[in-house]
């Protein structure tokens, strides 16, 4: 990107500097941005200024500094606070910030709620959740789910270039987090069989590894397999937090409720991350789902053993 682009986008803001949050920074610092940010959390901030990040005291702060600004935070009540609550983003509008992409994945009602105040207040707005993980955020990889007016498009796309490819999935907010729910129903299914793959050939006293490898190479092989079933196998980093996709799936149930669809392969693997919400398992990678899968087995093995 040439600097006359990079002048016209302006200074960048990114609020959220959590799992996604950091390697995004990261990524927009190495190609010559600079980049303020917000975080609640201590060490998120200090990871983030160590790397030559601008630490801001509140999303009001950086809509002041920040013609656009990124919004990386976990969940509904995030976002929605981020935006409305106190120092949040609608009290420093009125000064610099003319954009704003909302990258995380939640409920689109509440999505559609922004946008439409951001409408209101004449500032242009996004919707951007996101698939691929941080581990493809330093490639440029992400798949970037983008629902806004062409306009807005055209003069986000240049900056998102930086960390993936944008899939413009309609005119209207909301729609990028609709595809987003359909996404996550898929990731949820697969993150469950994964995790009942690695239990079933440990129950059978298999080679783990090489079972995980056979299936990664076949006709039902895909990349979050890969990731995971490696996660839990050899004890390296998730692709993604447990909380996360706690999150997620049961913003999909809530979908799925909305239309009316029972969808019972996916409610089957819901219950293992209800599961381990109800254990307070939000802080565990995604890989620690499987001690959830693993203890409903051994149950279950005690209840059959006991009818016998």
């Amino acid at each position: 990107m040439d600097k006359r682009m990079k002048s016209e986008i302006g200074k960048l803001g990114i609020i959220g500097l959590g799992r996604i949050g950091i390697p995004v920074a990261r990524a927009f610092l190495k190609s010559g941005y600079t980049v303020f940010g917000y975080d609640s959390r201590n060490e998120a901030v200090k990871e983030f200024t160590a790397m030559g990040g601008l630490r801001l005291s509140s999303p009001s702060e950086v809509a002041h500094h920040c013609q656009t600004v990124i919004i990386l935070v976990l969940n509904d009540i995030q976002v929605l606070e981020v935006f409305s609550g106190y120092n949040g983003l609608f009290e420093g509008t009125d000064k610099k910030c003319s954009t704003i992409i909302c990258m995380s994945t939640i409920n689109r009602s509440n999505l559609e709620s922004i946008a439409k105040q951001c409408e209101e207040k004449n500032i242009g707005f996004v919707d951007c959740p996101f698939t691929g993980g941080p581990s493809r955020v330093p490639s440029g990889e992400l798949t970037l789910i983008a629902a806004a007016s062409q306009e807005q498009i055209k003069k986000v796309t240049p900056l998102l270039d930086v960390i993936g490819k944008v899939v413009h999935v309609g005119d209207t907010p909301g729609i990028g987090q609709a595809v987003k729910h359909c996404n996550q129903l898929f990731v949820g299914v697969v993150h469950g069989a994964t995790m009942e793959v690695i239990t079933l050939a440990r129950k059978m006293n298999l080679d783990t590894a090489l079972v995980s490898k056979i299936i990664g190479s076949g006709i039902a092989g895909n990349d979050y397999f890969k990731l995971l079933s490696d996660s839990v196998i050899n004890s390296v980093p998730s692709p993604g937090g447990l909380g996360q996709m706690c999150k997620d799936v049961s913003i999909v149930s809530k979908t799925l409720d909305e239309v009316h669809l029972p969808a019972p392969i996916f409610r089957a693997a819901a219950a293992y991350f209800q599961r381990a919400e109800n254990l307070g398992m939000q802080e565990k990678e995604g890989a620690d789902l499987i001690g959830v899968v693993e203890s409903m087995s051994e149950k279950e093995d005690v209840g059959q053993h006991k009818k016998k």
